[in-house]
């Protein structure tokens, strides 16, 4: 481990402070919890600390931490595998630790009234590389991604559980499908 780098739990103690001190003010919370993941990803041993974790939509999870209200997972993102559209139910941060990922954010730009139907519209489209950071959350907090290259992996914060119901956006066909998930945690 860098003589710089924190403990996960040190990391979370940190974000959940921010959270704290910032609720309301995205920006500002980001900031916090930026820094407090950058020193966490100097870590080189990331891949040793941290429980399994069944994950979703990913290859590999962990969870670094786990409170049973603030998680921080570790996760691998197959490269070329695009993991589409969806929402959360909730906020969650997407950093980069390892590789590349292209992860773009959504929101709905129709009013949800047609069950099936739904027009996103972009706001945010980039290509994150290592310590780069997102924050999806409500309302905007549709989001889909994919690696760029071998041996990506990301870290996620989240505070509170997912919802166990999400939907799954095709925005080629202004379409969504709701898929009921294995881990809502």
């Amino acid at each position: 481990m860098s003589a710089t780098a924190i403990s996960a739990r040190d990391c979370a103690r940190r974000i959940a402070d921010a959270i704290e001190a910032h609720r309301g003010d995205v920006p500002a919370l980001g900031a916090a919890m930026e820094r407090a993941l950058g020193e966490l990803m100097r870590r080189d041993d990331l891949f040793e600390l941290g429980a399994p974790r069944e994950g979703n939509n990913v290859a590999v999870s962990r969870y670094l931490y786990f409170d049973g209200e603030l998680s921080i997972l570790l996760y691998e993102v197959p490269k070329g595998r695009p993991i589409p559209p969806h929402d959360h139910g909730t906020w969650e941060t997407v950093s980069v630790w390892r590789g590349r990922m292209r992860h773009v954010v959504y929101e709905r730009a129709d009013d949800g009234a047609r069950p099936g139907h739904a027009e996103l519209r972009a706001i945010d489209d980039r290509v994150l590389a290592p310590g780069d950071f997102a924050i999806v959350a409500p309302p905007r907090d549709i989001h889909g991604f994919v690696a760029l290259e071998d041996g990506t992996w990301g870290i996620t914060v989240v505070n509170g559980p997912y919802k166990a119901e999400r939907h799954y956006y095709r925005p080629e066909d202004g379409t969504y499908e709701i898929r009921r998930q294995r881990n809502a945690r």
